[in-house]
């Protein structure tokens, strides 16, 4: 939709002027644009909703831009501005008319040909950079001034998913909207952050350091060092990917010779050029499901292999964009992300797996599968082997890591923690057996770092946003 709707305003000079027109229709509200303009955000949201509802993503609020407008958050964050003499009108030159941020006198703007922003064009259209120096503000409860909150339902069988695809946990998720023109009684809260995270490619470092430079101009300047731009590259795909893409879901993916050169495909929304997140996922689940079917039997229980397809489907598109650094493009591979062997979100999920099965044959030979307090008091004596101290150790380390990534806005860190973690686990497994063990001190002590290995893998699949499959 965006890129159609893109495609055509640029199409001729006739278009082209009804981009500005629908855009001041759209800002003023109560007309027949803004009015199909919701509807269309609506739909597109209910889509959007129900694709991330596939991958276990809940959203708690949904701010509207309209909303920004219509609650005058722009009006009262640009008299701040004026009256802090940041933004100035400019009476002559190619800015003739429009109202500017000036930002030469800032050592993070030096050296820039042309440093000082436009916030207001001439025409008077407000730019996106304008409104989010007012969004931050309110973010921070800054502004003096609150959305109204309705709840919002969405259509779930509006996108490519059917309802029965969404988890019910994320379908009955309470989500919100924000409104300006009267709220529902007992609405939660929102706002007031002590510090924000904006999750936006590297391409918008620019007016994220502007939106920052905004607040310290307003005398903001906790609340500027508090704003912190969660930059990545961004996503591409390998040629194979886009090759399977094409094979399943036609010549829209089909790439020309030249692209084939290519180590990866750059995407653009704006343009046009990408991978409905639908259709990744959706081939992502056909491999899943072959790959399970191919490891049980043809009476296997139906909804329990689904379920652990989506799992292992989900497992292995999430750890596959979070195992690589933020600064680094990621050009995505079907049979790499799938892979159960390797750094991949199937292995850790295996992992995990393999630990269940020890503790299922330990409990179907009438040998204990879990340890008292007394017999786990009794472990202290006796020999532990060097792998099984290191399992201990990253085990204990996780919140230390976790900690890190999150000040270092790194998560691959956790994500490498992890796979270090599973691979640690799967070399124990092979090397000291437990259910054959006939030492019982022995085998407490695997037994011991098994169930610690099991609950804190649990753990970080869970800040990994990454499900457990029952059985792999």
């Amino acid at each position: 939709m965006y890129a159609e709707v893109g495609r055509t305003y640029a199409s001729k000079s006739e278009t082209r002027a009804w981009r500005t027109e629908v855009l001041h229709a759209i800002e003023a509200g109560d007309n027949e644009t803004a009015r199909i303009a919701a509807a269309v955000v609506e739909a597109v949201s209910s889509a959007h909703l129900a694709t991330m509802g596939r991958l276990g993503i809940a959203y708690d609020l949904l701010p509207r831009e309209s909303d920004i407008l219509g609650k005058d958050f722009w009006a009262k964050a640009f008299e701040m501005l004026k009256r802090s003499g940041a933004v100035e009108l400019e009476v002559e030159g190619r800015h003739a008319g429009c109202w500017v941020l000036r930002l030469s006198e800032s050592e993070e703007f030096a050296g820039l040909e042309e440093p000082d922003k436009i916030l207001v064009r001439s025409n008077g259209t407000v730019t996106y950079t304008a409104k989010d120096i007012a969004y931050q503000l309110w973010k921070f409860g800054l502004l003096g001034v609150d959305f109204d909150y309705r709840r919002f339902a969405p259509d779930w069988g509006c996108g490519a998913a059917s309802e029965r695809e969404i988890p019910e946990e994320i379908r009955h998720h309470p989500l919100w909207r924000t409104s300006h023109d009267g709220g529902e009684p007992g609405a939660p809260s929102f706002g007031r952050a002590e510090r924000v995270f904006n999750v936006i490619d590297v391409r918008q470092s620019y007016p994220q350091k502007v939106v920052r430079e905004g607040l310290r101009v307003l005398g903001f300047t906790k609340e500027a060092g508090a704003s912190a731009h969660f930059a990545y590259e961004i996503v591409a795909l390998s040629p194979r990917a886009a090759r399977e893409l094409a094979a399943r879901f036609g010549e829209e993916y089909r790439l020309t010779p030249e692209e084939e050169k290519k180590p990866y495909v750059e995407m653009s929304g704006r343009k046009g050029l990408g991978v409905k997140a639908d259709d990744l996922i959706e081939l992502l689940l056909e491999r899943s499901r072959a790959e399970v079917a191919s490891r049980r039997s043809a009476d296997a229980d139906e909804p329990e292999a689904e379920t652990d397809a989506r799992a292992i489907a989900v497992g292995a598109l999430r750890y596959f964009l979070l195992k690589f650094g933020r600064n680094k493009v990621i050009a995505f591979d079907f049979e790499e992300a799938l892979n159960f062997e390797g750094d991949t979100g199937p292995y850790l999920q295996y992992s995990t797996v393999r630990a269940d099965n020890i503790f299922r044959k330990l409990e179907q030979r009438g040998l204990p599968a879990d340890l008292s307090g007394e017999t786990l008091r009794s472990l202290r004596e006796g020999v532990w082997e060097d792998d099984l101290w290191e399992i201990l150790l990253l085990a204990a380390s996780i919140a230390e890591t976790a900690e890190r990534a999150v000040d270092s806005l790194e998560l691959s860190a956790l994500a490498r923690h992890a796979f270090t973690l599973a691979q640690a686990f799967n070399q124990f497994y092979h090397r000291h057996p437990i259910v054959q063990e006939p030492d019982v001190a022995i085998r407490n002590r695997r037994l011991a770092v098994a169930r610690i290995f099991r609950r804190e893998m649990s753990r970080l699949l869970k800040l990994l946003g990454i499900p457990e499959p029952g059985r792999m």
